[in-house]
């Protein structure tokens, strides 16, 4: 039996176990919400006011530690959940397996559809078209320089991967920074992830063709060979595998120059409460041939069975668009105090939000960046984020070993054509 087939009915028995109380469920009954390690404090801030706005009862849980994998865990084990939290490459996998579903025929979504880009409209909706999540906030990798140490090093923002090598040669060498570069080189999710596709995206790799092959191509075995020879030439610091925070505290100490970081650290590190170098980070585009990079939307996702799907699209509504007083409580919070991109257009222009953008990051580069960023279409691929803990695993210690490229492009290879075949 084949692990989509084993996946499908393990998903099936756990929805069968709540089907009992679904319709009768009385109003009073609380309604489940799983996220991941991010502000939980704020999460439940937003949990009461919905509670107050809906009347309604809400138990929310967070999960710490790498989440998707142990929310796999729990919904395996047959844990009823009304709504949770998920990366776009999860929702076709989970949705093959039964833990969620679509919300395409809910009242108001072609409204909801029309006003949100069509990036995460894709990134949100089944390989079939049918949307499955509403939009948690929208994103993309960004390339950050500390503008003082290029003023010292007169020189400008580099363009291409060899000149990032050139100039972080030439930081290190006049005494500017002992570790120029840096990145979220940690494994886990989704860091080391996000920065390799971001990287190759920006030199034009695909990675994968639309059949789900990965290839081989000249673009993504630079970007391999850059980051093993930052590494192995002393340009990161030697512990940038493991360091907390996605090495964003690091970053803000001043001891680095450039970094690829979720866009949204970079309002982090230009606050002046937490970073040494508050004022002084700028974003300019990716280096690369094509200068792209990776832009994603993460997702509020509905149970497959609902306690009640009235009660659970509400509460969809609430965190992931607007409420019933026609306000984004939560998206503009994000927005406001965390620097989180929104999915709908009507938020990115609201004056309050471009305002407060204004202030840590550069509005027309953050703009063209986002108009030459690359989707990654492969997380539709339900085996995909197999791959993609197997790709981190392997990218890191190809780094820190030095070893071929070759050895490491074939295992890449393999691994992806191993999985498609388990999962047909």
């Amino acid at each position: 039996m084949s692990r989509r087939h084993v996946m499908k009915g393990m998903g099936g028995l756990a929805a069968a176990s709540m089907l009992g109380g679904r319709a009768f469920a009385a109003p009073s009954t609380a309604l489940t919400f799983a996220g991941w390690q991010y502000q939980p404090s704020i999460v439940e801030e937003n949990v009461k006011t919905f509670m107050k706005l809906y009347d309604e009862n809400v138990a929310y849980e967070l999960i710490s530690g790498d989440y998707h994998p142990l929310a796999e865990t729990k919904l395996t084990g047959g844990q009823h959940l009304d709504m949770l939290y998920a990366e776009e490459n999860y929702i076709a996998r989970w949705h093959t397996a039964e833990w969620i579903r679509s919300i395409e025929e809910l009242p108001g979504v072609d409204e909801i559809k029309a006003g949100m880009f069509p990036v995460s409209v894709q990134s949100l909706s089944l390989p079939t078209g049918e949307l499955c999540g509403l939009p948690y906030y929208a994103g993309y990798n960004t390339f950050l320089y500390n503008e003082e140490h290029l003023q010292k090093a007169g020189v400008e923002a580099p363009a291409t991967w060899d000149a990032v090598l050139e100039t972080c040669r030439k930081l290190k060498a006049d005494g500017i920074s002992d570790a120029p570069f840096h990145g979220m080189w940690q494994q886990n999710w989704p860091n080391m992830s996000w920065n390799m596709f971001a990287c190759w995206y920006s030199e034009g790799a695909k990675v994968f063709d639309a059949d789900g092959n990965f290839i081989d191509e000249p673009a993504l075995r630079k970007i391999l060979e850059v980051h093993q020879t930052l590494y192995k030439e002393g340009l990161v610091t030697a512990d940038i595998m493991t360091l907390p925070g996605e090495g964003v505290p690091s970053y803000a100490s001043g001891r680095h120059t450039f970094m690829v970081v979720h866009d949204y650290n970079h309002k982090v590190a230009n606050d002046p409460a937490v970073s040494k170098i508050a004022g002084k980070v700028r974003n300019s585009l990716m280096p690369g041939a094509t200068r792209s990079t990776m832009a994603w939307t993460a997702s509020y996702l509905m149970g497959a069975q609902p306690v009640d799907e009235e009660r659970v699209w509400n509460l969809l509504k609430f965190f992931g668009g607007k409420a019933s007083d026609g306000e984004y409580h939560v998206i503009k919070r994000w927005a406001l105090e965390f620097g989180l991109g929104s999915g709908y257009k009507e938020v990115m222009a609201d004056p309050d939000i471009v305002e407060s953008f204004s202030k840590w990051r550069d509005l027309n580069v953050s703009s063209q960046q986002l108009g030459m960023a690359t989707s990654r279409a492969i997380g539709k691929a339900i085996w995909f984020p197999e791959w993609d803990m197997f790709m981190m695993q392997q990218v890191q210690e190809y780094i820190r070993s030095g070893s071929s490229t070759d050895e490491l492009v074939t295992r890449l290879a393999e691994k992806a054509t191993e999985l498609k075949s388990q999962y047909q």
